[in-house]
């Protein structure tokens, strides 16, 4: 049943008292919040991973989530209702009870705010309405034919975030940029390093194989110092490499021999061990056209050969990887496991690292255009992002 609108009239002493109107309208548009929040969660699909069985969480974080919604300015809900109410501003007349659809109250909002209080007449009517609980009016719902209630505060909650999900859009495309840089930074960087070694010194042979390390370390899941430490051992810091037969290097940086290869070989003669005791043979490698070949060539093998597994599951641990390479026959080598660990933890790659991450940093700096186009806060974010990244791929 409609209410009447005619207003009821209070004594002008009695005014009300503004700040328990404010804490009633707030608490109001909280509860209000949760509602609106139940809602979508009715209409939603519900939670595949854990369903029915986090109930207890989600309504806490509901509960959470409607007092966070209803902080600081809130939906403005509560701004509406108390100046309803007579308690939202100084010079507030006494209490009205009419309600929105009588002709002396034109708006819900009469002050020209935005926001909740800015919704037109009708709207606002079905709006308190369907809060109530009462029938909608026909001439209410006639003229929100368009759009729900329901569907203006989404609107409106939905044009405040935008700005803040737009933002963070932006600065999430530029610190993909940035990263997306590292990989071609981080080589320049250890060319320029390598540049800056002596001759055949083992920081030189290091720089010159960091870039192809840590792609094939991405591959492997496991720590590029290992890899770079293992073409250490097998090459002596590049000063031992497998010649060709017209004395050109087969780039051959892990010591594969050429066992079921198609490709080009290359014979040399190689230390091996039978029962601990050491001996020489020759046998033939296999030849690679660049270090990356061979890289990629010693990626192919350890994934593709099941007695690898454990040394793939290694992850960052060096010494699991070296032990697991010699537990499968990688290297007939007894102290092969330690001799890699001491390579990888050791001083020379430490020195050829760091002066890695020197030049890395004074390029990040050169790249000034990257940030030209963001603002301070955001080519900072972009920035220090960038920093992580180098530094992250440097420890791998």
């Amino acid at each position: 049943m409609r209410i009447a609108s005619t207003p009821v009239e209070l004594d002008p002493v009695q005014r009300p008292d503004a700040a328990r109107i404010d804490k009633a309208a707030r608490e109001f548009e909280g509860v209000f919040a949760q509602m609106l929040i139940k809602s979508m969660r009715d209409a939603s699909m519900g939670d595949s991973l854990f369903p029915g069985e986090n109930q207890l969480y989600r309504d806490l974080y509901d509960q959470r989530l409607a007092k966070s919604m209803t902080e600081g300015n809130g939906l403005g809900l509560a701004k509406v209702i108390a100046r309803q109410l007579g308690g939202g501003d100084a010079d507030a007349q006494a209490l009205d009870t009419r309600l929105a659809g009588d002709p002396a109250t034109k708006a819900l909002d009469p002050q020209g705010h935005t926001g909740i209080g800015a919704l037109p007449e009708a709207l606002g009517a079905q709006t308190l309405d369907l809060i109530a609980g009462r029938p909608v009016s026909s001439a209410s719902a006639s003229a929100s034919e368009a759009q729900s209630p329901m569907d203006g505060f989404i609107d409106q909650l939905m044009a405040r975030a935008r700005p803040a999900v737009d933002a963070v859009t932006g600065a999430a495309t530029r610190v993909g940029a940035a990263v997306g840089q590292v990989p071609a930074a981080l080589e320049q960087a250890s060319r320029a390093a390598a540049e800056s070694f002596a001759p055949r010194s083992p920081e030189r042979f290091v720089a010159s194989i960091w870039s192809h390390a840590q792609a094939a370390a991405r591959e492997l899941g496991v720590d590029a110092r290992a890899l770079v430490a293992q073409a250490a051992l097998e090459t002596g810091w590049g000063r031992r490499t497998i010649q060709r037969g017209d004395g050109g290097t087969a780039h051959n940086l892990f010591g594969i021999k050429a066992t079921g290869w198609k490709g080009e070989r290359a014979a040399a003669t190689t230390h091996e061990y039978t029962n601990g005791v050491r001996h020489t043979e020759r046998a033939e490698f296999r030849a690679y056209d660049s270090p990356a070949e061979s890289f990629a060539d010693y990626v192919r093998l350890l994934k593709s050969n099941p007695r690898y597994r454990q040394a793939l599951e290694s992850g960052g641990d060096v010494r699991r990887f070296a032990t697991s390479l010699q537990q499968a026959g990688y290297a007939t080598d007894p102290r092969y496991a330690d001799k890699l660990s001491a390579i990888a933890n050791g001083p020379t790659l430490d020195r050829a690292l760091s002066t890695i991450s020197q030049f890395a940093r004074a390029g990040s700096a050169a790249a000034q255009p990257l940030n030209a186009v963001a603002p301070a806060a955001s080519a900072n974010t972009v920035a220090e992002t960038a920093e992580r990244a180098v530094q992250a791929l440097l420890r791998r």
